[in-house]
């Protein structure tokens, strides 16, 4: 079931959307299905594992399982996140795999786990393990509508040249609600995968209105409309 929408008279209409961070349509589990079907897109290697228990009851998943994973797409390196978010404090520790021990990866998980705890941010049921892209380069763009409405990209990176190319094609794709799209340039082939996506609106942490795809830029961030928001306790909350 998807996270409930806030919908108020009161919010300004330039905002795309609001909603709970943890909206299931930010889940890697809802939006990665949907873009690796599209051909001209491309997208790491990725296998979602099912977590059992909870924070107060050890959460862990099937880590041989994981091996396996590695032998198969014959990976030295994988990355590791969860359904909601990748680790944010310290990113190597929380998501580099790069042994296939299953003890070394329970470690990283566990480090996962904590950051996580210390965020307050949803663990999520499922882990995804996607294969490590070494990378010298990352682009996000904003599509609503069908459309690209804004690329924060690189100077080198021209509007005929991927990954242009690939966010048009996640645009037709992802034509409901505003999103955000993350691309990065692998180091050592120059291809392009596209890595996360996010809805692109605003969400009251508890204290204040934050962007849902936490982009920095003034300019083009929803949190420029922050100041005109109501408290969240004047909200009707609706399906």
């Amino acid at each position: 079931m998807e996270t409930p929408v806030l919908s108020h008279p009161e919010l300004p209409q330039e905002v795309p959307l609001v909603a709970d961070f943890h909206d299931d349509r930010n889940r890697l589990s809802y939006y990665y299905p949907i873009i690796d079907q599209i051909d001209e897109v491309n997208t790491p290697q990725t296998k979602f594992f099912e977590i059992e228990g909870d924070i107060k009851s050890h959460p862990h998943f099937d880590y041989r399982e994981v091996t396996s994973f590695i032998q198969d797409i014959g990976a030295q390196r994988v990355f590791l996140r969860g359904d909601y978010s990748s680790a944010k404090l310290n990113g190597t520790d929380g998501s580099l795999i790069d042994s296939q021990d299953p003890y070394d990866i329970q470690s990283v998980f566990a480090e996962y786990i904590r950051q996580m705890i210390m965020l307050g941010r949803h663990i999520g049921k499922r882990i995804a393990i996607r294969e490590w892209i070494e990378h010298d380069a990352e682009v996000r763009f904003f599509i609503e509508d069908g459309h690209i409405t804004y690329g924060d990209t690189l100077d080198d990176v021209e509007e005929t040249e991927w990954p242009w190319i690939q966010a048009r094609h996640v645009a037709r794709e992802m034509d409901t609600y505003s999103w955000s799209v993350d691309f990065i340039r692998d180091a050592h082939a120059a291809v392009w995968y596209c890595i996360d996506m996010g809805l692109n609106g605003l969400y009251h942490d508890g204290t204040e209105w934050i962007s849902i795809s936490e982009h920095l830029d003034e300019e083009q961030s929803p949190e420029r409309y922050s100041d005109k928001m109501p408290q969240p306790k004047r909200f009707v909350w609706v399906k």
